[in-house]
Order: structure tokens, then sequence, then C-alpha cells
């Protein structure tokens, strides 16, 4: 027996609409799309996240996908991965909108910030849903910007856990060729203590000579006054000793320096600190 959950619709978007449904005991989420062409794309996207187990796509008077959740998360906690996921790919065009090939890393200065700015706004989305982001360790939070950070290039992949260097980073994007263009560690905010040894890994351990871009995700769970964070995290990036140039702010807590690469100091690494207050 099906039964349908009588509800007024979690979101009723230009592009998507999503609705909670229930089999028996079973729940699980209807996403419609306005734009019918890209069924294929979305399922893609939404079999990544960490909170659902499998995607169909349904043929009944209308074709829409049928979502189910993982066995860790609700029906409820899956429409908020869904709908994050979704506005943040709908906002903008999934087609190769930014990552041109030029430079060492393969990647242009305007690809490189447009990338720092997509996760910017895609994790400020994030902090509206507190019952989903309480679940995120660090594993946690890399998982959920994948699946987003590969639909925004149709020419690049991104992977998470994967071996640069000598060590596994969190976040690495490569082109079709397997060339590095960005790589980014996701950690949870313990102090400007930890802000210094994360420059220390990711410039010891995952940055090779031709990694230029790159950057490191805090996210605060435990800290109120999160604008004194974001001071305290400038302040440890100025003083470490690979510190070269503060170049400005994109935004209130997204920041850019320019490093020294620590194998050879003349040669210049672009790192963006991106915070995000999850509390």
């Amino acid at each position: 027996m099906h039964s349908k959950v009588h509800q007024k619709p979690s979101s009723i978007m230009p592009d998507f609409k999503t609705e909670k449904r229930k089999t028996f005991d079973n729940e699980y989420v209807k996403v419609y799309l306005k734009n019918k062409t890209q069924f294929a794309n979305v399922k893609t996207l939404l079999s990544e996240l960490q909170s659902v187990r499998r995607v169909n796509i349904t043929e009944n008077s209308e074709t829409d996908l049928t979502v189910y959740p993982s066995k860790i998360y609700s029906a409820d906690e899956a429409i908020q991965e869904i709908e994050v996921s979704l506005e943040a790919f709908f906002s903008g065009s999934p087609i190769d909108p930014v990552i041109e090939n030029k430079g060492l890393s393969s990647i242009s200065e305007k690809a490189y910030f447009e990338i720092i700015d997509k996760i910017s706004n895609f994790g400020q989305s994030l902090e509206k849903y507190k019952d989903l982001y309480d679940k995120f360790d660090e594993e946690g939070f890399r998982n959920f910007f994948l699946p987003y950070l590969n639909s925004i290039s149709t020419r690049h992949t991104a992977t998470g856990e994967t071996f640069n260097k000598i060590g596994k980073t969190d976040i690495l994007i490569q082109d079709e060729n397997g060339l590095n263009v960005f790589i980014a560690e996701c950690k949870l905010w313990k102090g400007e203590g930890e802000a210094e040894k994360a420059i220390d890994q990711l410039l010891s351990r995952y940055v090779t000579w031709r990694d230029e871009k790159i950057a490191i995700m805090f996210f605060n769970k435990t800290v109120k006054k999160f604008g004194d964070i974001i001071d305290k995290a400038i302040a440890a990036f100025k003083l470490h000793k690979n510190f070269k140039s503060y170049v400005g702010s994109r935004n209130s807590t997204s920041h850019s320096f320019i490093f020294a690469n620590p194998d050879d100091p003349g040669k210049n690494i672009n790192i963006e600190l991106i915070m995000f207050n999850c509390i």
C-alpha cells in the first residue's frame, strides 16, 4: 500500500520541487524538475550525497526522481541535503563554467576564484541546515562538498582522500589528463594552533612543485563569536613561516593569501582561507 505524507512541499523552487512520501513504514523523497533534460545529471549528483542510498528515474504520468535515504538519515534530513545541493546546482551552469586551462596547475586565476566563490556559497547554504551539519565530522563535511564540486565541470573530477605527494588530501580536483588543478583540506576549528598545523600539512605533505592553487576550509562547531575566530585564523596565517602576503577578502569569511612553496621559496602558492559557522 502506498501512501503520501500530506504536508506542504518542503521546497518549491523555480527549478525543482521536493516532496516526502511513505510506503508502509518506509519514507522516501520525490524530486520534480522543471528542466526535463537534467534528470540524468541530477540523478548522478544526488546518488553521491551521503544521506542518499539510491536514486531512480521514475516514469509515471510525468518523469520524476525517487530518492531513498540511507539508513542513518531520515527523509527530512535527506531533503535538506538534496535541497541545498540542487539550489547550488541550479544557481550556476554545470557546463564547464570556469575551468580554463592556463598555467602550470592547468587552471586560471579566474577559474580558481570562481571555484572558491562556489565553495563559499555552497557552504553558506549548508549553515542554514543545523540538523544536517550536526552529523558531520571532517569527513562528513568533505563528502558533502564532493558531489557539488563534481557537478561544476564536465571535464574535471573531484575526489576525496586522494593520494598526492606523500599523503591523502581531502579534496583534489584533476583535469581530464589527471593533472591537479585544485587541492583543499577540510578541518574542524580547534584554535589558531590547528590553523598552523593545517597549513604545514598541506604544504609539506600534499603540495608538489606544480600545485599553485589550494584552500583550507574550517568549520566551527563549538565556539561562539565567529568574528573573533575569523580574526584569529587570519592572524595565524600571517604568522606562518611561509606567508608572503595577504591579498584581501573575497567576502567576510573567505580570505586570500600568497605563500612560498617550502621546496622552492621563489615559487608562489595561492591559499584561500574559507570559514563556515556550523554551531
